[in-house]
């Protein structure tokens, strides 16, 4: 009974998130960015799709709320009943034995064990009607939920996994906290693309390199990549926050085992905002979820700086 509840509770809580999110990533595409041209018009149109695709999931689970909860409230009364009825009479030498009909062994009336066989009868099946009235709708909106939003990308058409476990586990968290924030971690505003990266790195099992010592000494050491909030302030290497020192520390020579490295691969350049641009252009270019995407803006004050200055987590498109 009490899983029913938490199913309806939570199913319900994560509804309401998603359609939030369809609407807080489509108005934020449509309505906030200044842009044009052929890129915003394919993104335009993907959040037009995606917003579509999100509400369909939202109403999965809301169906899956629905389904519990009224299959909670078919059967609460009826359990509460039958578990009492056990309760009071099931005592020694008196048995209630395990069969459809709830037959009544060992009480000295006869009258009063049928009566008793009968309350309990009804009960069950009352509990039995509302389970097959209301379990395949149950089932219904858990199958919609799978087909529409699969539990990770790391499967194939197949059902295959091809991610690695540590690379599915950053990614899953890039998708968790892409449109929030995640209270363990500092909030660094509008600079925060590189700290959440980092999050991801450590959510894929990447360990620190280093730590501050003795506090903030040690922070602009790109040889190092940490985060540590025991200290009174937040202590945090540049590598951790910053693009242009995560991008040097990734490329170093002989990292440590069980550390973050990587190989840069140049994939392209988008010239302006108005240029036309494939939305899935990192996918093509070969890109796999959990890839780190790492870019110069130039907007102006940058310009020529020829400094990575922006990065992102890559989840698949």
């Amino acid at each position: 009974m009490a899983a029913l509840k938490d199913v309806a509770a939570n199913a319900g809580k994560i509804g309401d998130a998603i359609a939030a999110a369809s609407t807080s990533v489509h108005s934020t595409l449509h309505d906030d960015l200044s842009w044009s041209g052929a890129a915003k018009n394919a993104a335009e149109d993907r959040a037009d799709r995606e917003q579509r695709e999100m509400r369909a999931v939202a109403t999965a689970y809301f169906d899956l709320e629905s389904a519990s909860e009224s299959l909670h409230r078919a059967i609460e009364y009826s359990v509460e009943q039958l578990e009492q009825l056990v309760r009071m009479h099931e005592v020694e030498p008196v048995v209630i034995g395990n069969d459809q009909a709830w037959t009544v062994y060992g009480m000295t009336d006869e009258n009063e064990a049928a009566n008793l066989s009968s309350s309990l009868v009804s009960f069950a099946t009352t509990i039995a009607e509302a389970d097959a009235q209301w379990k395949p709708k149950i089932q219904e909106a858990i199958d919609e939920i799978r087909r529409m939003a699969p539990i990770t990308n790391n499967v194939d058409s197949n059902g295959n996994p091809v991610l690695s476990p540590e690379r599915a586990a950053a990614v899953e968290y890039a998708n968790r906290w892409a449109l929030g924030r995640n209270p363990d971690y500092e909030n660094l505003g509008d600079a925060d693309c590189t700290n959440f990266v980092s999050q991801c790195l450590r959510a894929g099992g990447f360990k620190d390199e280093g730590d501050g010592g003795v506090p903030q000494m040690h922070r602009d050491d790109n040889g190092r990549w940490y985060y540590d909030d025991d200290t009174v302030k937040v202590d945090k290497s540049y590598t951790w926050g910053g693009a242009p020192n995560l991008h040097e520390y990734l490329l170093r020579d002989n990292p440590q085992s069980g550390t973050p490295s990587g190989t840069e691969v140049q994939t392209g350049a988008i010239n302006t905002t108005t240029a036309s641009a494939d939305p899935l252009a990192l996918s093509k270019a070969g890109l796999k979820p959990g890839d780190i995407v790492q870019y110069e803006l130039n907007d102006g004050a940058n310009a020529g700086a020829c400094a990575t200055n922006n990065e992102e987590v890559s989840v698949g498109s």
